[in-house]
């Protein structure tokens, strides 16, 4: 018998409703859920499918038809409530998704759990030398990348999320503190290998990179120290390979409502109209790339550089710079004080 997998109780929302019956049949599970580009969006329970064909419905259509849009979920940081849900409902199952909206795990009512399994096998290097002065006073005394987030430093977090998808090569450009980051890390017992990459000053976020010319023959995943993207790294890695990109920038989506009304007129100040707060949509950058390891053998040596000039520099030169968009609600920064705050909140720790 085969064993059930999370793929096997998702249906894309481009699917008719003979496909729903068959797949209810198929796995004997009460409820699938339907996704839309990836991001849980319905449910389909088996009495939905058996009050519409007892109406003679057109098994033909979309599931959208008999699809309910509100299910019931949780995010994969407030699972101590799974078992509360369970007690005050006659509910059969609960997706769990990330902050991306994407289903990382079903939980059944017995107990039962279908993982979505990973086997993501790339390296990931993350870029933690820098003094982090707009988190003082946490970093006049402890380097960035071991600000605790919980009782879990923000980098052991980062590498943990990796982990879980399959990294098990990581590399950690270090230079401010690092005798304490490499302290704390020969004191974790990690099932990875963790290698500390040391500068001998300070190269910005991009400059660090010629050191691993030696160790990484892939392309790798970058990370800064201070920032958590709660999405599907091996989709982000697909991506980055399908489209054949050179760098691939990981963007979250960004709205800004201006709370006033804004006065729009032409270049002689003559009024035109008033748009009443307005909401501007942007993509900003997370601080999370996927990167063509043959940069690495291109890269200046010893120069102090941003990585966003590198992007510059190579799609100068001719090379493909893409972009893998993730929700607002997934890009997390602890960058400055008040961010730290709410990264705590949102991990529920």
């Amino acid at each position: 018998m085969k064993i059930m997998e999370l793929e096997d109780i998702l249906i894309e929302e481009d699917s008719d409703i003979r496909t729903a019956v068959e797949q209810l049949e198929r796995v004997r599970c009460k409820v699938i859920y339907v996704t839309s580009q990836g991001k849980l969006a319905a449910a389909i329970s088996d009495g939905d499918i058996r009050r519409y064909t007892l109406q003679e419905g057109n098994v033909n259509l979309s599931v959208k038809f008999i699809a309910n849009y509100n299910p019931t979920f949780l995010l994969r940081y407030e699972k101590e409530k799974i078992d509360g849900i369970f007690k005050g409902s006659e509910i059969y199952s609960i997706p769990i998704i990330n902050y991306n909206q994407e289903v990382v795990e079903i939980v059944f009512r017995n107990g039962r759990r279908v993982r979505r399994k990973y086997q993501l096998e790339c390296p990931m290097v993350m870029m933690a030398g820098g003094r982090g002065t707009r988190l003082h006073p946490y970093t006049q005394i402890l380097p960035k990348a071991l600000i605790p987030i919980g009782e879990i430093p923000i980098s052991e977090r980062i590498i943990n999320n990796f982990y879980d998808f399959g990294c098990r090569q990581f590399y950690m450009v270090v230079n401010h503190k690092k005798n304490m980051i490499q302290a704390y890390f020969d004191g974790v017992n990690k099932g990875y290998d963790l290698k500390f990459i040391e500068e001998d000053r300070p190269l910005g976020t991009g400059g660090g990179l010629y050191l691993l010319e030696e160790h990484i023959e892939q392309d790798f995943f970058l990370v800064n120290c201070d920032i958590i993207v709660d999405a599907d790294y091996n989709e982000i890695y697909m991506h980055h390979k399908k489209e054949d990109n050179y760098i691939t920038i990981v963007a979250a989506k960004y709205q800004h409502i201006v709370p006033y009304g804004v006065v729009n007129c032409d270049d002689r100040k003559n009024y035109l109209s008033i748009s009443e707060k307005p909401e501007l949509n942007y993509l900003i950058s997370t601080g999370m790339y996927v990167v063509d390891q043959e940069l690495l053998q291109l890269m200046p040596h010893g120069q102090e550089i941003a990585f966003p000039d590198l992007i510059d520099f190579f799609k100068q030169n001719g090379k493909k710079i893409g972009v893998y968009v993730v929700e607002e609600s997934a890009y997390m920064d602890m960058g400055q004080m008040e961010e730290l705050e709410k990264m705590r909140k949102k991990l529920n720790v």
